[in-house]
């Protein structure tokens, strides 16, 4: 699990207040 943009990023499953691409 990563750290982006002050998102978590899951494998393909992304949780956030934004949308992963």
């Amino acid at each position: 699990m990563t750290t982006q943009y002050g998102f978590f990023i899951d494998s393909s499953r992304c949780t956030g207040c934004k949308t992963c691409e």
